[in-house]
């Protein structure tokens, strides 16, 4: 009988001690997916904010500058007092000059310079050479090839040869408002070598550079119109109507 007391509790010692060990191991393995669960959730957190983040970069704009209608008046008499936006909208194109004043910014939205020009017509345009890089790099905010760049060239209207616009900016200078720092000095490279970059495919590739153009925005204008010249990260020139 004592023999048989004595099978019986090894056997149930040795069936806590198999149940303590697997009880040990369940917890060990909750404990361990537990954890890669964890692991898991934060690296989607981190994933969804890095694709916010790029996807911000991708969408940043930029203000260049403001583009305002200072007056219209008659072509055949200058010296006539400036037009009222409606007695200006009963004209044809051809009968109205307009005068416009472009005000330049920096990243700051610091005035820099402002030019003014006087051009045939109400549809007014403004051009630029326009340097894009690889979404990758906006993406990922790359110090020199992280956002479209711009050079603004001119301002003129559907009424005149843009080669005899009025000139913002000098080509192949950097802008006003840039300082003499690392960023603008590439910027001052791609400006000298603009046109390479634009038709030749290797010397755009040597550069970094997706796409190099000439790009022009332009609206009908009236008096007392407004509008903010803005510049899209992962995108070209806009000519957007100030709020």
């Amino acid at each position: 009988m004592r023999s048989v007391v004595r099978v019986l509790v090894a056997i149930v010692c040795l069936l806590l001690l198999v149940g303590g060990g697997w009880l040990a191991v369940a917890l060990a393995q909750a404990a361990h997916l537990q954890r890669q669960v964890v692991r898991l959730e934060e690296e989607v957190r981190r994933q969804e904010e890095l694709r916010k983040t790029m996807a911000e970069r991708l969408g940043r704009t930029r203000r260049l500058g403001t583009l305002r209608v200072l007056q219209q008046h008659r072509a055949d008499d200058p010296k006539a007092s400036p037009l009222s936006a409606t007695s200006a909208g009963e004209l044809a194109d051809d009968e109205i000059v307009t005068t416009v004043e472009f005000v330049e910014l920096d990243d700051r939205g610091r005035q820099v310079g402002s030019r003014r020009a006087q051009v045939p017509g109400r549809v007014v345009f403004l051009d630029a050479w326009t340097v894009r890089f690889p979404q990758d790099r906006v993406a990922e905010d790359d110090p020199m090839r992280g956002r479209t760049v711009a050079l603004l060239r001119r301002i003129y209207s559907d009424r005149m040869p843009p080669a005899q616009g009025v000139p913002i900016d000098t080509p192949g200078a950097i802008p006003d408002g840039y300082a003499a720092s690392d960023g603008a000095r590439f910027e001052q490279a791609l400006w000298k070598r603009f046109w390479r970059l634009a038709t030749d495919p290797q010397a755009a590739e040597s550069m970094g550079v997706r796409v190099a153009q000439g790009e022009a925005v332009y609206k009908p204008t009236a008096p007392g119109h407004c509008f903010d010249v803005e510049l899209e990260n992962s995108g070209g020139l806009t000519l957007r109507p100030s709020r």
